[in-house]
C-alpha cells in the first residue's frame, strides 16, 4: 500500500494562504459523503455539501508525480479548498479504502489517460513530420533565427540610444516608451527578450534610490544577450542552449527526455513558487537528489489566476528518474514518472557564504541567471528582515511580510534549516523544516 501524504505536505499544495485556511476548515468529516479511495489507482473521491442543494463533487489522483484535480465548484483555483479538504481527510486515514470506482471517478481517470496518449501520440506524429522533411525543418529555423537577430540588433541600438541620452527622464522607462521595444522583439520571435524588456519598467518603480543600478544592470544583461546572440556558433554547446531559451526558443519536452542528460535519484521536493508570468501562471518546483546532490528544477503553466495542474508536495521524496536541458548549468528538467517514497528528513545545508560562492560560480556558466535554489542550515531570521547564519553572515529576506511572519514563527528565534532562492538582492526563503516537518511558506 502506498504511503499517505501528511497534512503539511497537503497544506504545501495550497495556491495560497487564504485557500490552505478554507481547506482547513474543510478537512472534517462534517460536510462529506460518498467518500472512498482506491490504492491501486491512487484515486480520491467524496462529495462536499456547500451552500446550494446539490454537493460539490471532488475527485483527485494522487498518482505520484501525476497530482490532478476536478471539483464541480466555480473557484478557479487548482487545487480548490474542497480538494484540499478531501486530502486533509484522506492524510488523516479517515477515507476508507476501496477497489471499486464510482462511475464519475471511472471517466474522469479514463478521459485523463486518453488525453494523455492521444498528447503523446501527436508529439510523436511532430517529431515524426519534422524528420521526414529535415530540410524544411532546418529552413524554419535558420528563418527565425535571422528574424531574431535583425530583432536583436534592434534592441542593441535602442539600448545604445538610451545609454547616450541618459536614463534621469521618467519618461524613458515608461509604459509607452518600453512597450513599443518589447512588441517588436516578439515580432521577431523572441518572446523571452521581451519579457526582459518589459521588466526595465518595473526596475525603475521597485527599486527605490537604487533604480539606476537596477536598470543599468539589466541594460548590460541585455546588450550581453544580443552579443551572445550575434556569436552564437562561436559558444559551447550547452551555453548555445542556454542562449537560446534565454531569448524564448523553447525546447520540446519529449526532445528533452529522448536526448537529455538523464539522472536516476531519490528526489527531495525542496520547495515550490507560484508566479504571474505574461498572462500566465508559473509555477517551479524544486528538487534535490539524495545521492547526485543534484539540483532539479520543474517548470510548468497555468491560465492567468490558475494555478499550474503540476503539484508536488513538499517535502516528499520520489524514485524517478530526471531528463535535463542541455544548457550551461542544466538545472530545468523534466521528471518521469516517479514512486512516492516517503518524507524526507529536514535536508543537509550550508553556510551564507558557501551559497553567495555558488551563486558567483552560477553568474560566470549563466550570466542572466537571476537566482539559485540553496538550502541554509543553522539559520536564524530577525525581525530587521535579515537571515542570518552560524557564521553571523547576514542577507536581506526578500519576501511578503505574511511569509516573514511564519518564519519567525516557526523559527522562534532558534536557527533552523531553511531553502529558497539566493540572489543578488538577497534571499527569498521559501520552506522551512521546523521537527523534522517542512512548512511552505
Amino acid at each position: 500500500m502506498a504511503e499517505r501524504w501528511t497534512a503539511a505536505q497537503v497544506n504545501s499544495l495550497a495556491p495560497d494562504a487564504p485557500s490552505q485556511k478554507a481547506g482547513a476548515k474543510l478537512g472534517v468529516p462534517g460536510p462529506w459523503s460518498n467518500t472512498g479511495y482506491q490504492d491501486s489507482g491512487r484515486l480520491l473521491w467524496g462529495d462536499c455539501k456547500g451552500s446550494g442543494s446539490k454537493p460539490y463533487q471532488v475527485t483527485v489522483s494522487v498518482a505520484d508525480s501525476d497530482t490532478a484535480y476536478a471539483c464541480t465548484c466555480p473557484s478557479r483555483k487548482f487545487p480548490c479548498k474542497h480538494a484540499l479538504g478531501l486530502l486533509l481527510l484522506w492524510a488523516a486515514g479517515t477515507i476508507a479504502d476501496t477497489e471499486t470506482l464510482p462511475e464519475r471517478v471511472e471517466a474522469w481517470s479514463d478521459s485523463r489517460r486518453d488525453r494523455a496518449e492521444k498528447s503523446a501520440a501527436r508529439s510523436a506524429a511532430k517529431a515524426e513530420k519534422a524528420a521526414a522533411d529535415p530540410e524544411g525543418a532546418a529552413k524554419r529555423a535558420a528563418q527565425r533565427a535571422e528574424r531574431i537577430g535583425n530583432g536583436l540588433a534592434d534592441l542593441d541600438r535602442w539600448l545604445a540610444d538610451q545609454v547616450a541620452a541618459g536614463i534621469s527622464d521618467s519618461a524613458t522607462l515608461s509604459y509607452g516608451a518600453v512597450d513599443p521595444v518589447a512588441k517588436r522583439l516578439v515580432d521577431a520571435q523572441a518572446p523571452g527578450v521581451a519579457n526582459r524588456v518589459r521588466t526595465l519598467t518595473s526596475a525603475r518603480s521597485s527599486s527605490g534610490d537604487r533604480w539606476p543600478d537596477a536598470v543599468l544592470t539589466e541594460f548590460g544583461r541585455l546588450h550581453l544577450l544580443c552579443e551572445a546572440w550575434s556569436r552564437l556558433a562561436d559558444l559551447p554547446p550547452a551555453l548555445q542552449g542556454t542562449v537560446r531559451r534565454r531569448v524564448g526558443i523553447s525546447v520540446d519536452a519529449d526532445a528533452v527526455r529522448r536526448d537529455g542528460e538523464r539522472v536516476a535519484d531519490r528526489w527531495h521536493v525542496l520547495g515550490t513558487r507560484d508566479r504571474a508570468a505574461d498572462k500566465l501562471t508559473e509555477r517551479r518546483i524544486w528538487l534535490r537528489g539524495a545521492e547526485s546532490g543534484r539540483m532539479a528544477m520543474l517548470l510548468a503553466f497555468g491560465a492567468m489566476q490558475q494555478a499550474p495542474t503540476l503539484a508536488l508536495p513538499v517535502g516528499a521524496v520520489y524514485r524517478a528518474e530526471m531528463a535535463f536541458h542541455s544548457e550551461a548549468l542544466a538545472l530545468r528538467a523534466q521528471m518521469e514518472a516517479g514512486e512516492l517514497e516517503t518524507v524526507a528528513a529536514e535536508p543537509e545545508g550550508g553556510t551564507l557564504l558557501a551559497a553567495a560562492d555558488e551563486f558567483a560560480a552560477v553568474l560566470a556558466a549563466d550570466p542572466w541567471q537571476e537566482g539559485w535554489p540553496v538550502v541554509v542550515a543553522q539559520a536564524v531570521p530577525d525581525r530587521n528582515g535579515e537571515l542570518c547564519d552560524a557564521d553571523g553572515r547576514r542577507v536581506p529576506l526578500i519576501c511578503e511580510e505574511s511569509a516573514l511572519w511564519r518564519l519567525l514563527a516557526v523559527s522562534g528565534g532558534h536557527p533552523v534549516t531553511v531553502f529558497g532562492d539566493y540572489t543578488d538582492a538577497g534571499f527569498e526563503p521559501l520552506t522551512v523544516w521546523s521537527e523534522g516537518a517542512a512548512v511552505a511558506l
